[in-house]
């Protein structure tokens, strides 16, 4: 099983924690754990050993339920660890959001690894598309028409990254879209840089929001769907 901690807001998602459990037991005391370790951080007690200089740590009092408190409260409660086994073991995913007052969120995740993801024909409209953009050299976009012989579409002057927003260098985005079902020739870029490698791959099978796809090995972040539609960059 996989299981996932996210943080976010409006505008952004940022993985936090991901780790690949071995039973629905082992996957709900994570979630449990990861809960408690993510309250702890954001909203310590007076007794937590890393907050115990003066005048560090203040009590507020807030006017609905915070993101840590329900945390720690979801965390403590053996009904939900029950049901969140139960619901694991019949082999069906499981996802709690925790909002803040302030707008941003914290969520776990956790699906049998052969199912983990969202399917694409359920779309997540919390998780935004990286704003990274690249440039296609001349070169490149001779590469892209010579790495196949599948017919297609011309190659694009510029792409968009289309993985969800993350902390890795690299982007990945559609250099050129290929006929039928064989999908596309996309593009390595970077900060800066323009597209420096490129390959044939199909669009990535889940949506952004918990994992990577598993698309290819070296896969640097979550995806969001390939449109296949959009107009270039």
């Amino acid at each position: 099983m996989i299981v996932v901690s996210l943080g976010g807001d409006a505008h952004r998602a940022v993985l936090l924690g991901r780790a690949r459990v071995g039973t629905p037991g082992d996957a709900a005391a994570w979630l449990r754990g990861e809960a408690l370790r993510l309250a702890v951080r954001l909203d310590p007690g007076p007794r937590t050993r890393w907050a115990a200089a003066p005048g560090l740590v203040r009590p507020a009092y807030a006017q609905a339920l915070d993101a840590p408190t329900a945390m720690r409260e979801w965390a403590e409660c053996a009904e939900q660890a029950r049901a969140v086994r139960a619901l694991l073991a019949e082999g069906h995913p499981y996802i709690r959001r925790f909002q803040d007052p302030g707008g941003s969120w914290y969520e776990l995740n956790a699906a049998p690894a052969e199912n983990a993801g969202i399917p694409m024909n359920q779309p997540s409209p919390d998780v935004p598309r990286c704003e990274a953009t690249g440039q296609v050299t001349q070169i490149v976009a001779e590469l892209a028409q010579d790495v196949t012989r599948t017919p297609g579409g011309a190659p694009r002057a510029r792409v968009r990254c289309a993985l969800a927003p993350h902390l890795t260098y690299e982007h990945q985005g559609i250099v050129r879209e290929l006929s039928g079902e064989a999908g596309h020739v996309w593009g390595t870029f970077g900060a800066a840089v323009p597209v420096w490698r490129v390959r044939v791959a199909p669009p990535c099978p889940h949506w952004a929001g918990a994992l990577r796809c598993g698309l290819y090995e070296d896969h640097p972040g979550a995806c969001v769907p390939a449109r296949p539609s959009e107009q270039p960059v």
